[in-house]
């Protein structure tokens, strides 16, 4: 293999992780203007990003597999022309089935794009050169995440709602492009233990996969009526993926090789990064609800205040860096994590409707940008070392973390869903008792005291968390 050229190779990285948090943004931001464009009902457009997910979890399942048989670039260009095939799709869609489509070929090219971002920084020889690579894969995170709700914002204020896929095809294209350049044609960090496709235990697993992340969705505007249908969903979902487990356990080949769950230190940091993704999800579920519905905040503006606040995510990576190489032991970087998610959750439990948003909301979300950055990636620097010995099973243990990362998404979503619903419908039955105002003044009212009980729930979560990770001795 030819060396690659240090800058070329976290370019790299930086690329394929930023298409993935960009679009994952962007995505979210742009929900409610891209049902109005393709015409899909909340039911519809919940399916289509089940379909998202649960085609996603199967693609990072096989990224192990098909760099060994292809080889980092042409598995890599692969990818990258389903991933354009799909961007077009969507950017031209006007209808629920061909942006399905879209968002399924989407999924099966770039759904591996950060997992294999991860993997490059293997391509570093084993050295303390490496936290080069960590650096390039964290800031895409921290900048992807940053910029994506202003970026959504404003092509949708513009009327150029397809912009959103055509920017994340451009940024495709330049993937490609690098990857043509630099990547090394065979499997080198991957060609240890061999993997194996075994096609019962693929369906096994993207039917389970689908089957829980299609409930989940449902969570938001099922639960309180059909709750016998959603609870059937998740019991069949996570039955198949159980059913998988079992199977996959057996075969002298398995895709995903699972003696990582051995490790103590891996299973805790599994457990950080679940409950990371789904503060994230309830995060996406929360803002909106908060900036749009009870503050009335325009769209455009909206974005702004979010990327302004999750810009906070980007000068804290680094300060985090700069500590994380003198003193790496990761308590001190927890319980500040889970104390900064306390304060934010404390701040919007308090907000006063009346402050001016760039005053008391944008600077604030920063809170929760300089949580997550930190919880995520000193968790990547200490659940993995257990496994470096074995490049194609840490590859596998990146690729079952980022697999469960969809479904903490999506259940942070659907429960924070259901308890804005939830406490919303009582706040507004007791106000509407003891109150003569108009039917939206009341709702608005209902919807902020439902935001105040949210935000307590995470009020409460950080403590715990700083209190618990406190004393966690896994990561010493």
């Amino acid at each position: 293999m030819r060396p690659i050229p240090r800058p070329a190779l976290l370019a790299t990285i930086f690329v394929f992780n930023l298409i993935e948090f960009l679009q994952s943004g962007m995505i979210v931001f742009a929900s409610a203007p891209t049902m109005g464009r393709i015409g899909a009902s909340p039911e519809q457009y919940s399916l289509v990003t089940a379909l998202y997910a649960a085609v996603a979890v199967l693609s990072i399942s096989q990224i192990t597999v098909l760099v060994q048989r292809f080889g980092w670039r042409d598995f890599l260009l692969g990818a990258v022309l389903v991933f354009l095939g799909g961007s077009w799709l969507c950017a031209g869609a006007t209808s629920v089935g061909a942006f399905a489509t879209g968002r399924i070929l989407m999924a099966a090219g770039g759904g591996v794009f950060m997992t294999a971002a991860r993997m490059m920084v293997n391509l570093i020889p084993p050295s303390p050169q490496r936290i080069q690579g960590i650096a390039a894969f964290g800031g895409a995170l921290a900048s992807g995440m940053a910029v994506a709700p202003v970026t959504a914002a404003s092509l949708v204020d513009a009327d150029a709602w397809s912009g959103i896929f055509l920017l994340l095809a451009l940024l495709g294209a330049i993937a490609g492009a690098a990857t043509l350049l630099w990547m090394p044609a065979d499997a080198v960090t991957l060609d240890g233990t061999r993997s194996g496709f075994d096609p019962g235990d693929g369906m096994l697993l993207g039917g389970g996969a689908f089957l829980l992340l299609f409930a989940l969705q449902r969570l938001s505007y099922d639960w309180h009526g059909e709750r016998a249908l959603v609870a059937g969903l998740l019991a069949a979902g996570a039955g198949l993926l159980a059913w998988f487990v079992l199977s996959h356990r057996r075969h002298g080949q398995p895709f995903v090789r699972l003696e990582m769950l051995r490790s103590r230190r891996y299973l805790t940091g599994l457990a950080i990064f679940s409950v990371c993704y789904g503060l994230l999800g309830t995060f996406n579920g929360l803002m909106p609800h908060l900036v749009q519905r009870v503050l009335g905040v325009a769209y455009r503006q909206a974005g702004e205040l979010q990327s302004a606040g999750l810009s906070a995510a980007v000068p804290t990576f680094v300060v985090m860096l700069l500590l994380v190489k003198r003193r790496p032991h990761p308590t001190k970087f927890y319980v500040t994590a889970f104390m900064l998610l306390a304060a934010f959750g404390w701040h919007f439990a308090h907000l006063d409707p009346a402050t001016p948003a760039w005053r008391g909301v944008a600077p604030w979300i920063g809170l929760f940008g300089a949580f997550v950055v930190p919880g995520m990636a000193v968790t990547a620097l200490h659940s993995f070392k257990d496994l470096q010995h074995d490049n194609v099973l840490f590859s596998n243990a990146q690729q079952l973390k980022n697999m469960l990362g969809q479904f903490g998404l999506a259940l942070g979503s659907g429960c924070a869903a259901i308890l804005l619903q939830q406490r919303g419908a009582l706040h507004g039955a007791r106000l509407a008792e003891n109150a003569a105002a108009a039917p939206a003044i009341l709702a608005q009212q209902g919807a902020l005291l439902a935001g105040i009980d949210a935000f307590w729930a995470l009020v409460w979560i950080g403590v715990a968390g700083a209190a618990v990770l406190a004393f966690q001795r896994r990561f010493a």
